[in-house]
């Protein structure tokens, strides 16, 4: 789900990420919403790879409730000390499939992942998941993906030299197909993050549950 190193340390040579912003942008965009317009878009979202935080910042006062997840102990607790998130969890996405105690829920509205696919080859776990955790209330998924442009042959994501996934567009729709998705929004031309001082295009996309579909279960 994703590496306990840094990010930094991962791809360390100018590592800089547009991401949160430019997520939070297309997701405006996707619902009709004015970016500084006050409002809350979701009852209750969970930041997946919240890293130390900068992505659930973004979203803050869109939302409800905001749970952040992340696997690495450090990085949550950069997160917990930004103070932008309701709850904390410390471990992958199937987290958010099990309840806390009183504060704990398995129903959100809205899920998010900024930079988090490129440390994921398979997306379909991710994407299973996801699909339960809406599938009650219906909602919205929105994230970020580096993409490999050369789709000849069944490929789906290629491991980059600098230790980040980059997937298959083709792979990512059929993802959207096959979980019941339907797409609201998708930018394939913006620049997510620097990489020896040039800039790395990626996808930005922004998904829907359909209402017809919250209450079936994929298997």
């Amino acid at each position: 789900y994703q590496s306990n190193i840094p990010r930094t340390e991962i791809c360390p040579y100018q590592y800089q990420s547009n991401i949160p912003r430019l997520l939070k942008q297309s997701v405006c965009t996707a619902l009709g919403k004015e970016e500084d317009c006050p409002g809350i878009w979701a009852e209750r979202a969970v930041d997946l790879g919240c890293g130390s935080g900068l992505s659930g910042a973004q979203f803050r006062h869109r939302v409800g409730n905001l749970t952040g997840v992340d696997l690495n102990p450090e990085m949550a607790k950069e997160a917990r000390d930004r103070g932008c998130y309701d709850r904390i969890v410390v471990g992958d996405a199937e987290c958010i499939l099990h309840k806390e105690g009183d504060a704990g829920t398995t129903e959100y509205d809205f899920v998010f992942a900024c930079d988090l696919f490129a440390y994921i080859g398979d997306l379909r776990p991710m994407f299973r998941t996801v699909r339960k955790c809406l599938e009650s209330r219906g909602g919205t998924f929105a994230f970020s993906a580096e993409i490999w442009k050369e789709e000849d042959g069944d490929t789906e994501f290629v491991l980059q030299s600098c230790a980040r996934f980059a997937h298959t567009r083709r792979y990512i729709r059929s993802l959207v197909e096959e979980f019941g998705f339907e797409t609201l929004s998708l930018s394939e031309s913006a620049i997510l993050r620097k990489h020896d001082g040039k800039g790395i295009v990626g996808a930005l996309t922004v998904l829907s549950l359909p209402p017809s579909l919250r209450h079936v279960i994929m298997i």
